[in-house]
Parts: C-alpha cells; structure tokens; sequence
C-alpha cells in the first residue's frame, strides 16, 4: 500500500467522524427527556424546496482509499406538482401507484471508483477498474397510503449520465489528493471508457410506526427496489430500522444509488426530532459496469459476484428547517478475489427553503 503523509489531528477522515459521533452523543444526551413539537403543515411546505448534500467516502470507514472511493450527490424536492413528462411516465407503469402527496426530486452527482493498490500505474487485471460516474436524475415521488401507523410511498427515477473520462473523477480526485497532501493514484490511464448510462429505479417503501413510551417511536421499514439500465440493473429488498423521537417528520436521510433508500423531506419543527437508524439490503445484480466493463467496446473488468448485501447504522438529528445525519456502511464483497469488504462513511445535511 501507498505511504500517506500522517494527517494533523482533527483533520484525518475517522478523526471527523468520531468529533461528529460525540457531538451527536452530547445532543443526544441533552434530548433524552425532549419532546417534538406538532410539524409545519404539509400545505405549507408546498411554498418552499428542500435540499440535501451527501457525501461518501471510504476514508471515513475502512481508512483506506479504495473500492467505492468517494461519492457526491446534490439534491432539491419539490411537493409542488410534478412535470407532466414524469407524471405519465409514472402513469404508464402498472406498479407505479399515486396517491394523496405527489413530490419530484432532482439531483446531480458523482461517484469514483478505484482498485486497492493506487500506487501502481499499470494495469491491475485481478482488482476492479478505475472509473468514474458523473449523474443527473429526475425522480417521481408519491405516497398512497397514509395511516396513522402506516404510510406506503414509490418513487420512480430516471437517471441519465457519463461513465469515462468524462465523468471527470480522475481530475476530481487528483486535485483533491493534491489538496489534502496525499499519495496521488497513478493508474487513471486505465479507467474505462467513455459511455452514456441511462437507468431506470423503483422503490416501494413501508413504514410501521410502533409507539415505544416516553415520546420515543420504533418504525420498521421495509422496502423493494429495482434498476434495469447499461450501468447498473439489480433487483433487491431490505429494511431499515429508526427509533428515536419525531420519526413522521422525517423518512430517513438520502443514501446514493445503490444504497437505502431516503429522502430530503423534512417537517420543519422547533422542537428537536433525533433518532438512531440501522438496516439491512440485499442486490441481486445482473449488471454493474464499474465491475463488469464497457458495454460496446473492450475494456478492464472483473468477475462480479451475483449477490451483495449492505448493512448501515447511524444517527440523525433534525430541528427546525434542517437535518444532520452521519451514518457508516459496510458492504459485502463484489468481486471474485476482491480482498476484503468495502466500508464507507455517509455525511448528509438536509433542509428547507422557503420560497
């Protein structure tokens, strides 16, 4: 492995996030005998946007630079009515159902891969390309079912981007190794090549709310997921677990694809909401062309493995018109020979915007 320079206290990837667990903690701490005020109407949220920033990156897991490098996502939802391309699109597909909250949701991003040993500059055939991944992506949102213990919600998204140089990951992780004084990686000569990539995702979501005592709520959320498309076509299931206080305010914090699913929604309240977060999602993959290659022209790839799990946990905490939440995932081997488990850490702010 590459020699990194020895970071200065408080700047290093781990050192953030456990500065962040202990502040959380203290809030935490601080929360314990808190209640959450009754949330903004839902009319009312309609004359705003909501906005979310999430970062991933595996120094704040494994604290190592590889496999799922980093990963950049920029994200605004509206509950004003969607476009109509969208709505029909929605329309046309017999599992899509709408209900009495429609919202859309856009968002622009970037994710970088890179093999385990960054040092060498030839090409590595038995680690996984280097590669990057720049998106755009419009999602339709609907929530049909609304309960007081249950609520039941889709989301259809479209995403269109670039897989290549293009996608410019190699100049965005050069610079920013450059910046933070670290061993640059030498074998982006190897990436894979420059193609389109066009998904199509849908999720279906429930949510059980189960009343703990003392204001505390336990909610139980299971999900399915789907993507058919030339960068990524899976099929999976999972849940994930929230208890804390003021979980309808909120339903979990974003997470890039392939990941859990969530959202920047958020009810503006003046009272805090926290909880602690934790979940499971198991993928069976039939295309991933980070592993597997270019679609129409020779490049590096790797033998996938079919089967991946993820695992999360976390904590969010969320008062008035924003929301922190940290989290760290750990995800299962994806490649036959890949030497250990990918491990990444999750940073997400949301908040609204009124307009």
């Amino acid at each position: 492995m590459r020699n990194v320079p020895k970071m200065p206290v408080g700047l290093s990837g781990s050192g953030i996030v456990f500065r962040l667990i202990y502040l959380m903690t203290l809030v935490f701490i601080g929360l314990v005998s808190s209640g959450a005020e009754a949330a903004t109407p839902l009319e009312k949220l309609k004359d705003g946007g909501f906005w979310s920033i999430q970062f991933e990156n595996d120094l704040w897991g494994s604290g190592d630079d590889r496999f799922y490098s980093h990963g950049t996502e920029i994200s605004y939802l509206s509950l004003k009515r969607p476009p109509g391309w969208l709505t029909r699109l929605g329309q046309g597909l017999p599992f899509f159902h709408t209900g009495d909250v429609s919202a859309v949701q856009y968002s622009v991003g970037q994710k970088i891969f890179t093999p385990q040993d960054t040092e060498r500059s030839t090409l590595i055939t038995d680690d996984r390309p280097y590669a990057g991944w720049l998106y755009g992506s419009a999602n339709l949102m609907s929530r049909y079912v609304d309960e007081p213990n249950l609520q039941v919600g889709n989301i259809l998204g479209i995403t269109v981007g670039i897989v290549g140089p293009s996608s410019q990951a190699e100049d965005i992780q050069r610079g920013f190794h450059d910046l933070i004084g670290v061993d640059k990686p030498n074998g982006w000569d190897n990436q894979l090549q420059d193609e389109l990539g066009i998904l199509l995702t849908y999720t279906r979501r429930w949510q059980y709310f189960h009343p703990v005592g003392g204001g505390l709520e336990f909610e139980t959320s299971p999900h399915l997921v789907g993507t058919l498309g030339n960068v990524y076509t899976y099929a999976g299931g999972g849940m994930m677990l929230r208890l804390g206080k003021g979980l309808r305010n909120d339903i979990a914090p974003p997470n890039i694809r392939p990941g859990f699913p969530g959202v920047p929604y958020i009810r503006p309240s003046d009272k805090a909401n926290w909880y602690f977060f934790a979940g499971v999602e198991g993928r069976a993959v039939a295309r991933n062309i980070f592993l597997d290659g270019n679609t129409f022209r020779e490049s590096h790839s790797v033998n996938k493995k079919p089967l991946v799990a993820d695992v999360q946990f976390g904590f969010a905490y969320h008062i008035q018109n924003i929301r922190f939440a940290i989290s760290n995932v750990w995800r299962s081997r994806e490649f036959k020979g890949q030497d250990d488990n990918v491990q990444f850490g999750a940073i997400n702010v949301s908040f609204f915007v009124p307009y």
